[in-house]
């Protein structure tokens, strides 16, 4: 893990650390303290994954542990030939996109606060999200200044280092303009650096240490979520808000206006149009039908 901390790959850090949790927990269910490489066999790969199921983890969630186990098990172990995990089921299933219509992206937007500023931030963050071609949380975040140029946020993904540029609409402009400003709340607080140099835009990253950084930014998502979950309760929504929905959401009603898969795919800072395709959620029944009627009429 502190390899991956070292190189900057700080999620995929956490992920190696909650697989160890997880494993540790798994050993212990089974009266162990530890186990040697050479004891990690296809039995016990498929104890540790009936273990998961049995504590009610999804099957995407038990496959997500078994990939981070696998990874971690083939870095010390670079012996491709025996593979343990060679008859493991670690593929991801397709899961339900949750997207929103218009008139619950309304609703949000017009969500009353009631003078509570954390909500209104909550508020304010989901829809910059889905005025911004559904940009991450994590490049939310990560927004400096130094990324806008001429009213278009010029970033590359966190997650895919994929290069994105996005026209600011008017209402994504007013929301920089409500929380961007050079007081003391929103300066880095590294005296390597010249005071509000390289700002960044929300104030939920105050320091340009990468591992504190990354902390704020955990720290941030987490109560990005429950703050939404707030939100969702009070609007009576039948699901609970999170930041994905305003990805999902974005994608979903900009392919219902009948915007081509690549263009969303570049605009979501995908690598593939097939994770694009997976990641949509399904067309509007209404659409289709004008699509057909459109195709077969002769």
């Amino acid at each position: 893990m502190s390899h991956k901390q070292q190189d900057g790959s700080y999620g995929m850090a956490q992920k190696y650390q909650s697989t160890c949790i997880k494993l540790v927990q798994y050993l212990s269910s089974i009266s162990k303290s530890d186990i040697k490489m050479d004891e990690v066999n296809n039995e016990f790969i498929e104890g540790f994954a009936e273990y998961m199921k049995e504590n009610n983890l999804t099957e995407n969630t038990v496959h997500f542990y078994l990939r981070n186990f696998s990874a971690m098990y083939h870095r010390k172990n670079k012996d491709y030939a025996d593979n343990p995990f060679k008859h493991v089921s670690m593929r991801s299933c397709p899961t339900r996109k949750r997207a929103l219509d218009k008139q619950t992206m309304q609703r949000i937007k017009e969500f009353d606060s009631e003078g509570k500023e954390s909500l209104a931030f909550a508020r304010d963050m989901f829809m910059f999200s889905f005025y911004t071609q559904g940009m991450s949380f994590v490049d939310i975040a990560y927004l400096k200044a130094d990324d806008i140029e001429d009213g278009t946020i010029m970033y590359k993904r966190h997650k895919t280092d994929q290069p994105i540029n996005v026209t600011l609409v008017p209402e994504a402009k007013e929301i920089i303009r409500r929380y961007y400003n050079n007081n003391d709340k929103n300066k880095v607080n590294n005296n390597s650096e010249a005071e509000g140099e390289h700002n960044y835009i929300f104030g939920i990253i105050k320091s340009n240490d990468p591992d504190i950084a990354y902390k704020q930014y955990r720290s941030g998502l987490a109560s990005q979520n429950r703050r939404l979950k707030k939100i969702g309760d009070k609007l009576g929504l039948d699901e609970p808000l999170t930041t994905y929905i305003a990805r999902h959401t974005w994608a979903t009603l900009a392919q219902n206006k009948g915007v081509p898969t690549a263009v969303i795919s570049r605009s979501l800072g995908h690598t593939s149009e097939t994770t694009t395709r997976i990641y949509l959620g399904s067309m509007d029944t209404r659409l289709l039908a004008r699509y057909n009627r459109l195709t077969t009429r002769l």
